[in-house]
C-alpha cells in the first residue's frame, strides 16, 4: 500500500504542476478563462498539492484528498461535459486509481485483522 501512495503522490505531484502553469499562463490562458475554469483550476491545483504530501507522507488527510479530487473530478467530467469537454483519459484515471485505492484498502485491511 505504500508503494501505491507514493506512486499516487507522484501524479498527483504532476497534475499540481500543471495546474501552477496554467495559473501563470505558461500553459493555458488563465487571465482569459471564465471564473468556472479559473475556480476549477485553482480548486484542483489546491487539492493536488494537499494530496501529494498527504499521500507521500502516508497521513489519512492525503488519502482523504485524494478520494475527494478524484470524485470530484469523476462528478465535474460525467455529469458536466459540456462545460468541461471530452475528459475520457481522465476519466480512467480516477476510475482506475480509485479502483486500485479501495481494493488494496480493502486488502491491507482484511490482512490486518488475520
Amino acid at each position: 500500500m505504500k508503494l501505491y501512495l507514493r506512486i499516487l503522490a507522484l501524479f498527483y505531484l504532476f497534475g499540481a504542476i500543471l495546474h501552477l502553469g496554467d495559473v501563470l499562463n505558461l500553459r493555458l490562458n488563465f487571465s482569459e478563462m471564465d471564473t468556472v475554469w479559473q475556480t476549477w483550476i485553482v480548486f484542483l491545483l489546491i487539492g493536488d498539492t494537499i494530496a501529494t504530501i498527504g499521500l507521500w507522507q502516508y497521513k489519512k488527510y492525503g488519502e482523504i484528498a485524494f478520494v475527494l479530487i478524484a470524485c470530484a473530478q469523476l462528478i465535474a467530467y460525467l455529469k458536466f461535459k459540456s462545460i468541461f469537454g471530452d475528459q475520457a483519459i481522465l476519466i480512467i484515471f480516477h476510475v482506475v486509481t480509485l479502483s486500485l485505492f479501495l481494493g488494496l484498502k480493502y486488502w491491507t485491511n482484511k490482512q490486518s485483522l488475520a
